[in-house]
């Protein structure tokens, strides 16, 4: 009776440790990343201004991101649990002509899950990943291909209960520190190309630093394309 008694009392001790195990700090990036996605679902085009360091609160679930005041202008970011809390945010939706995907590929009835529990920073293996059956979703918010998630790092840790997103993954950068990357610069008028190398990691459309190769000098320039930068100013020695 004993020895029953100890398991009783162990079960729900060891359940409750392994829901801590993915509980998660959310950062500014991760919010920026999820208002992204969900307005991209709804045909918008967002930039939220939220610094990607900024540390918001515990949550051990995917964020939902729902429109505020009649819009997707300003949106809500909630996470239910372990403890339900919201912030409000400006969405700022740009002007550009909303993405519409084919109706073929719109939504998807299944997609990638994790085979088993993984933590923040573990790199996916092939093995850890399977295809199941979900209530239709939009291809945008899931990953619907094993090789799409192989080999990519947690962002955060994930149980096998919620599909894959890109907000689980760390970022899939276009240019990464001590890449050889090619500078363009305008100078009078004229395009020049010079070869240079990326002092940090950027994604298309970022502003990063980078040293030319040819003049020794360090320069900011923004991500025009993979491994191309459109040169914006020369940082003072």
């Amino acid at each position: 009776m004993r020895r029953w008694l100890c398991i009783l009392l162990i079960w729900p001790v060891a359940l409750w440790a392994q829901d801590q195990a993915v509980t998660r700090i959310v950062s500014g990036q991760e919010v920026q990343q999820a208002i992204i996605e969900r307005l991209a679902s709804a045909g918008e085009v967002a930039a939220p201004n939220v610094m990607a360091e900024k540390q918001f609160y515990a949550c051990d679930a995917p964020l939902e991101v729902e429109q505020a005041f009649g819009g997707w202008r300003s949106v809500t970011v909630r996470c239910p649990s372990p403890v339900e809390w919201s912030i409000a945010l400006r969405a700022q939706v740009q002007g550009a002509a909303p993405h519409v995907p084919e109706a073929r590929e719109s939504y998807v009835t299944q997609a990638v899950f994790l085979r088993r529990p993984l933590r923040s920073g573990d790199r996916i293996q092939p093995d850890d990943l399977e295809l199941r059956p979900i209530d239709p979703l939009s291809v945008s918010s899931v990953y619907i291909a094993i090789e799409d998630v192989a080999g990519r790092v947690l962002s955060q840790s994930l149980t096998p209960r919620v599909p894959v997103s890109p907000r689980h993954l760390q970022r899939d950068w276009a240019i990464n520190a001590d890449d050889i990357v090619t500078l363009q610069i305008v100078n009078g008028g004229i395009e020049i190309e010079s070869p240079g190398i990326a002092l940090e990691p950027g994604q298309i459309g970022d502003n990063i630093r980078l040293r030319n190769l040819s003049s020794g000098s360090e320069v900011t320039g923004r991500i025009s394309a993979e491994r191309k930068v459109h040169v914006i100013s020369k940082m003072a020695r």
